[in-house]
């Protein structure tokens, strides 16, 4: 009797450290180290030393009419280079768990260009047909099967969208179709206004951004979906006077996309269109129109159209690639307020600009996990004088052509 009981209790002590076994999350490291080099025709706005390309600069001239910025730049970096940490194998409230956080040395600003940044930090609940996700990951208008792969930073900005932050995301998963709806903040993708590039103008509304996404498969080639949001901002908590004020703006957007599945190839179409897209990356902001009695501040969006193509091929040890995009400046929904001839207050990226275009063609060279490219990027922006309304006129286009060379290792 006595044997009996010592095995009934080995046994369960056995059976306690298997569960505990099973339930320990499974650890992978993986990432990748690139390294850059890059040669301009022409001075850019850019970022992280010029890692991140904007625009070809506008006209600055001297006093004998020479344009400053017309001079070419070289660079070489290594700050893309990415470390991700993913646990798996564990189970919470019925689903399945994944965690995971992940940092490049890109830096949240200039002054932080090669310092460790946090990338994604997310932990993700998985059932049979829905999904819940915490966390900084993707904003869901950026489309992970839908954004161009570009060599250079940045999925394309700034005719692409490229934005990551912290969310709560409810999946529903439907037969070849899925719906999201994500609540959202901001971090390092800030908004403009006042003070700058901040998180505070999101913060002091205190209302979440809100977005809804709808994605499907029609068929094993064409796969489509659209995106649309609204986030809002309170740019000031005093008004002009010194006074307590609580304006605010709210600002919507959407992307509508498609992709195209060959044996050898693949197609992404986006089309994205909406208001105040700078912490985006896009062109667009808002600005104030009316200044009431009271000293507060009354604003309005400024709007963008952008259409992105980027098609690659998928197969064989040499890889071809095109990305091309417009981007198109549309405006205020209502007039500008000026005071003295200056805008009162006008909080955009490119401002000045009209529209701009890009197109790079790449090709990419293969040896198991490492990967030697190179890539053509032609950018150009119409450079003019901004009206009352928002639009630009009497534009000068001014170009900027970037040679990059990449190289990459992943593990």
């Amino acid at each position: 009797m006595k044997t009996i009981k010592t095995l009934f209790l080995s046994v369960l002590v056995l059976s306690g450290i298997a569960a505990k076994a099973q339930e320990k999350p499974v650890v992978s490291i993986h990432g990748f180290v690139a390294a850059e080099s890059y040669f301009d025709t022409r001075k850019t706005v850019n970022a992280r030393e010029g890692a991140i390309l904007l625009f070809p600069a506008a006209k600055s001239l001297d006093t004998e009419g020479n344009d400053l910025n017309d001079r070419s730049e070289f660079m070489m970096t290594s700050i893309q280079s990415r470390l991700n940490v993913t646990l798996t194998g564990f189970e919470a409230f019925g689903a399945k768990g994944t965690a995971v956080v992940e940092g490049d040395f890109v830096g949240t600003t200039n002054d932080q260009t090669g310092l460790l940044r946090l990338r994604h930090a997310f932990i993700k609940l998985d059932w049979e047909k829905d999904q819940l996700l915490a966390g900084k990951y993707w904003h869901p208008i950026f489309i992970e099967s839908a954004f161009p792969r570009v060599l250079h930073w940045g999925a394309g900005i700034p005719v692409g969208v490229l934005n990551r932050a912290p969310q709560l995301r409810y999946t529903r998963k439907l037969k070849n179709s899925k719906l999201s709806l994500a609540l959202l903040s901001q971090m390092d993708f800030k908004s403009k206004g006042p003070e700058g590039n901040s998180v505070k103008y999101a913060q002091q509304s205190a209302i979440p951004e809100f977005n809804a996404r709808f994605e499907t498969q029609l068929s094993k080639v064409i796969s489509t979906g659209i995106t649309v949001g609204y986030k809002t901002l309170m740019p000031l908590t005093v008004n002009s006077l010194g006074l307590k004020t609580d304006e605010k703006i709210g600002s919507s957007y959407t992307n509508l996309w498609l992709g195209i599945t060959g044996k050898k190839f693949k197609w992404n179409i986006q089309n994205i269109y909406g208001q105040n897209m700078c912490d985006f990356f896009m062109l667009g902001g808002y600005g104030v129109k009316n200044v009431k009695t009271n000293g507060d501040y009354e604003y309005t969006n400024i709007k963008t159209w952008n259409l992105v193509s980027d098609v690659f091929t998928t197969a064989g040890n040499v890889r071809y690639g095109l990305n091309a995009g417009y981007s198109k400046n549309l405006g205020a929904d209502d007039d500008l307020a000026k005071d003295n001839g200056s805008f009162v207050g006008l909080y955009s990226l490119g401002s000045n600009i009209d529209y701009l275009y890009q197109v790079a063609p790449r090709i990419e060279f293969l040896a198991g996990k490492m990967k030697i490219g190179g890539e053509i990027i032609y950018t150009a922006a119409a450079y003019g004088t901004t009206q009352i309304d928002g639009t630009v006129t009497n534009s000068e286009i001014e170009s900027s052509t970037r040679f990059l060379l990449h190289f990459n290792y992943a593990f």
